[in-house]
């Protein structure tokens, strides 16, 4: 079962060309985590004109990382005690700790346990924007599905999701216009 509500690869007269890009796909959204917010992923790619497109709708927008969404915060003696479960944004934990209550005022006595000389609690300090990093890593995501040779690039983000074309050729708004046809009559079948 695919972690995405819809996930149609189109590549006309290569069927067995579209079941590799889906599984592509599907493998580096994993890999970046990115398959979590996204809802619906439409691909087509005509090798004979060529070039490769790609339609995304996300799913909502990811709230900001905070202190109590990386571990448990408790009081303790002195302070508060962040035991911390998800170390994948512990330097930007460490930053914004460092910049509210000073180098000082941070102790590690362990790899994932932080103690910080504060009378109220850290836990809602926002230690990083997810949303600014999900963007980030979709633009790489889509680098990489994007196949070899395919230099000339598009990309249109906004709130509710994203496109994005690759050719070999420059890319006119002529192409642009087919290409996005093409992804609306997918969507709509």
């Amino acid at each position: 079962m695919d972690p995405l509500e819809v996930v149609a690869v189109e590549v006309p007269g290569e069927d067995y060309g579209a079941e590799k890009y889906r599984e592509i796909l599907l493998d580096i959204l994993q890999d970046l985590g990115l398959y979590k917010s996204i809802g619906r992923i439409y691909i087509y790619s005509d090798i004979k004109r060529p070039y490769f497109a790609i339609y995304g709708l996300f799913r909502g927008s990811l709230p900001p990382l905070k202190v109590r969404d990386m571990g448990d915060v408790t009081q303790v003696e002195g302070g508060y005690q962040i035991q911390v479960e998800e170390e994948q944004h512990m330097d930007d934990l460490l930053k914004v700790l460092w910049a509210k209550y000073g180098r000082e005022g941070v102790d590690q006595p362990d790899r994932d346990i932080l103690i910080v000389a504060t009378e109220s609690s850290p836990e809602d300090l926002v230690v990083t924007d997810i949303e600014v990093e999900f963007r980030q890593d979709l633009v790489d995501a889509l680098g990489r599905i994007t196949p070899e040779g395919f230099r000339n690039r598009r990309n249109e983000m906004n709130e509710e999701g994203f496109f994005f074309l690759a050719s070999e050729e420059t890319i006119v708004p002529k192409l642009i216009d087919e290409a996005k046809e093409q992804i609306r009559r997918m969507a709509d079948a």
